[in-house]
């Protein structure tokens, strides 16, 4: 058991090695995306690039019907 602790942490050690390494490289790979990704004021979405209108609330003694959103 003693002549197999050392291999066995070498091996745990470059194992770790090898999931950071990829870890890394995924987390660049996303932010690379995300930096070459347009901007959601850049898609130009339905609303013509403009905020969509706020939830309207619904008064007491008024028609919840009449109301559009």
């Amino acid at each position: 058991m003693e002549k197999t602790k050392p291999s066995l942490i070498k091996i745990l050690l470059i194992l770790n090695l090898a999931i950071s390494t990829c870890a890394a490289i995924g987390v660049g790979y996303l932010a690379y995306n995300q930096s070459t990704s347009p901007d959601f004021s850049e898609m130009n979405p339905r609303g013509g690039g403009q905020m969509a209108p706020g939830s309207y609330q619904f008064q007491p003694g008024q028609d919840q019907s009449d109301q559009t959103q």
